[in-house]
Order: C-alpha cells, then sequence, then structure tokens
C-alpha cells in the first residue's frame, strides 16, 4: 500500500506518493534528494540521522515517513 503525503522541509512543502514502511531518513536521502541526513548504525543507538520533527529531535532510522507526514493518505 502506497500513501500520499505531504510535508513540509527546511520550509519547503514536498508532495509525494510513498510506501507505507518507508523509513523518515530513506524518505529524506532518496525521495526528497536530501543527503544531509545520515545512515551510521541502522539501530538508532548513534544519533546520526537525528532529525527535526515538529521541533522535537528524533531518530530518523526507526521513524516511518508517513508519521510525519502532514495528511497521508492510503492510496492503491
Amino acid at each position: 500500500m502506497s500513501y500520499l503525503v505531504k510535508v513540509r522541509v527546511n520550509g519547503v512543502e514536498h508532495t509525494a506518493h510513498i510506501e507505507a514502511r518507508l523509513l523518515l531518513v530513506n524518505f529524506l536521502r532518496d525521495v526528497l534528494d536530501l543527503t544531509g541526513t545520515h545512515v551510521g548504525c541502522d539501530t538508532s543507538s548513534c544519533g546520526a540521522c537525528t532529525v527535526l520533527v515538529n521541533g522535537m529531535p528524533m531518530l530518523s532510522c526507526v521513524m516511518l515517513a508517513a508519521f510525519c507526514a502532514k495528511s497521508g493518505r492510503p492510496t492503491s
């Protein structure tokens, strides 16, 4: 199942179709081509993937991108 999501990153609105299982770190790097977020350990222990979500630091390697979307709705 895929989702149509809208997110604001660095003040810019983005809309994309994503798979429900896509991690936030992969969304930022692969979909939005924002490679400043790094994948260090893939287990949430190093903090290299930390990003701000609504002003709170979050580990993007263990957070689903759909969780951060303004309006995620299932599509076929």
